[in-house]
């Protein structure tokens, strides 16, 4: 890999450059910030000159977003040099150059401007830094194998890898670098695993543990609160477990979020429950994130339906909230009426995407300033007229929910040892809930709906069902009851095929072109006569069948076929190990023999192509697909001489 070391003086910025530096200057003295940022020796901006970037984007933002700075990461460095990096290949000192600094603060003020949240232009930010942590060169000489490079340092998680490629992205749409195109590209993850049984639920992890929710249910449910803070985090948390919404909608939902529906029979003019319907209906009005569309200063309304099984808790504890935080919404209303007396109370206004205007003593949920917060429940009142009065913010249901240092509801309330280190995340309440209405059967574009999200595909990335619970809701035929016995296995691989989960398999395409051409019944008489595709071989499992299709390959997995599983067994990583150990022998023996040799060029070819398949079997994970692309070699080939 080439990578470009090159001194910043030694070649000169280029005009596509300098346009942009010059272009984001403008755009940063209209919106009232100073370019300078005055900087420590350790590339810490300071508090006084660092930027506020809700002048870019009129965020409503509580806290102040800055620049998160201009140091070089050295944990980073230090994580390059201990792989081999070259010195010369890392950044000097303890703070990015100046030409490095003036390319990361246009970036904030494109992203930010163009209506993205700050947090999300901090991100982007960070990454800048990351990179430029990683390289010694200018922003105008990045090129693709310098992203190549960062991005192979280590396992970067999802969003910092996507946060590199958004950097590179403003190079390229720009022309800021002499070597555009560098945006990398970046490796998709595998989406071919396999589960292990038909229990195992697909990303288990996104889940909450069984245990720490069973915990937390019990303490918002049995416990009583000891404090105003933790009856208000109490409310929170059961809102979350019976809505589903983001803990942040959940943080900002309105005082008046309760909103009934009467539903009319529109023959009789009757109530709808009179003739067999639902006469009356809830709805809860949120806050939706996510749907800013450039606008990060307003309020986007929206309205979840809630499950006639839950209109008794979701009412009840919007009721208790509403009555707890009452007199703290009404100190928060008088102050309100005079800010300049009561600065560190938030008295902020919002605007709704209809420009409806909306304050925060408006929120169901409000906390207590710090000197107060831990105030006995019920509280004590009257409160002071100078009480310190705060929305709920997200870090400190992290806290709460056990994820950051610090007082959770776990260590105060759990009943054992065990249950008092336990941590929950709260965006995997959202995916319990997801799941759980997949496991109900409600369909798709109800669930779509339910959560405010735009696509149904969405949907699925929180679908964590087992095979088990996705298949039981498949109904075979009555063709297939004949011959594909209840609960057997050949009747599950049969359900796998109808429902198009195996339907890109050898057996599924099959069936499907036997069911077309001769109809249903001698298709599933075809399934239950080849549903046994599962097979132990010395390099890991087979999913084809071997009843009518013996492998041609005479068990080759490891060249490209389809059907190849990594299994994870040790025996069979040994086997492939000693095979590639011997066909690298078989390769250095050909490439041996003299140039002008008949067949050698075809030798080394084909064993290097077998030691590549080897090499990926042994770097598959367990249970994946080895060679999801691969080659079904258990079609023949026609015969051309016939």
């Amino acid at each position: 890999m080439t990578i470009h070391i090159l001194s910043p003086q030694l070649t000169p910025p280029p005009q596509a450059y300098l346009s942009f530096i010059d272009r984001m200057r403008r755009v940063a003295s209209s919106h009232g910030l100073d370019w300078h940022i005055e900087l420590d020796s350790n590339g810490a901006a300071t508090s006084n000159t660092d930027w506020d970037l809700r002048k870019l984007n009129k965020s409503h933002d509580l806290h102040v977003p800055g620049s998160c700075g201009f140091a070089v990461s050295r944990d980073l460095t230090a994580m390059a040099a201990s792989t081999g990096w070259h010195p010369s290949q890392l950044p000097e000192g303890a703070v990015l150059g100046e030409d490095v600094q003036d390319f990361i603060k246009a970036l904030i003020v494109e992203h930010c401007s163009s209506g993205r949240s700050t947090g999300d232009t901090q991100q982007i930010a960070r990454a800048a830094r990351r990179l430029f942590s990683l390289v010694r060169c200018p922003p105008w000489e990045l090129s693709r194998e310098n992203f190549d490079a960062v991005l192979g340092l280590k396992a970067w998680s999802d969003k910092p890898a996507r946060d590199f490629s958004t950097v590179a992205r403003y190079i390229d749409e720009n022309l800021i670098s002499v070597h555009c195109p560098v945006r990398p590209e970046l490796k998709r993850k595998e989406s071919s695993a396999l589960l292990g049984s038909l229990q195992e639920r697909q990303h288990a992890e996104k889940l909450p543990d069984l245990s720490a929710l069973l915990e937390l249910t019990r303490i918002v449910f049995q416990e009583t609160p000891q404090t105003y803070m933790d009856a208000v985090r109490f409310g929170v948390v059961k809102l979350a477990l019976f809505t589903g919404l983001r803990i942040e909608e959940v943080l900002t939902i309105p005082a008046d979020c309760l909103v009934w529906d009467e539903h009319l029979d529109i023959v009789t003019g009757r109530p709808a429950g009179t003739v067999g319907g639902v006469s009356r209906s809830l709805r809860l009005h949120y806050y939706a994130e996510k749907h800013i569309d450039g606008a990060p200063n307003l309020l986007v309304e929206a309205h979840q339906h809630v499950p006639a099984m839950f209109e008794d808790v979701v009412v009840s504890t919007v009721t208790e909230m509403v009555e707890i935080v009452g007199p703290v919404r009404e100190l928060l209303r008088l102050q309100q009426q005079n800010p300049s007396r009561f600065p560190d109370s938030d008295c902020r206004i919002f605007r709704t995407s209809s420009g409806r205007p909306v304050w925060t003593s408006d929120r169901l949920f409000l906390s207590l300033g710090r000197s107060t917060a831990g105030r006995t429940y019920p509280l004590q009142l009257p409160l002071q007229e100078d009480t310190e009065i705060k929305p709920m913010l997200y870090p400190g249901m992290l806290i709460a929910l056990g994820r950051h240092a610090g007082r959770s509801m776990f260590s105060v309330y759990g009943r054992s040892p065990e249950s008092k280190l336990m941590s929950i995340k709260p965006h995997s309440l959202r995916h319990l809930m997801n799941t759980e209405m997949f496991r109900k059967n409600v369909p798709d574009t109800i669930i779509t709906h339910q959560f405010g999200r735009r696509t149904v595909a969405q949907s699925y990335e929180y679908d964590h069902r087992n095979l088990a619970e996705k298949l039981s809701f498949v109904k075979l035929p009555p063709a297939a009851s004949k011959v594909l016995p209840a609960g057997s296995a050949k009747e599950l691989v049969g359900k796998m095929v109808v429902s198009g989960m195996a339907l890109q398999s050898h057996l599924g395409q099959s069936f499907k072109r036997i069911q077309h051409e001769s109809g249903d019944e001698a298709a599933f008489i075809y399934l239950a006569a080849n549903a046994d595709g599962f097979h132990v071989t010395p390099y890991g499992f087979c999913t084809n069948s071997f009843s009518v299709n013996p492998c041609t390959r005479h068990l080759k997995c490891f060249d490209q076929c389809k059907h190849f599983t990594a299994s994870g067994v040790a025996e069979h990583r040994v086997t492939l190990e000693d095979l590639r150990s011997k066909l690298v022998a078989m390769r250095d023996a050909a490439r041996c023999k003299p140039a002008t040799t008949v067949g050698r060029k075809n030798q080394i070819a084909h064993a290097e192509r077998l030691i590549a398949g080897v090499s990926a079997a042994l770097h598959a994970q367990p249970n994946q697909s080895v060679f999801a692309d691969g080659i079904d070699h258990s079609t023949l080939k026609e015969d051309i001489f016939k």
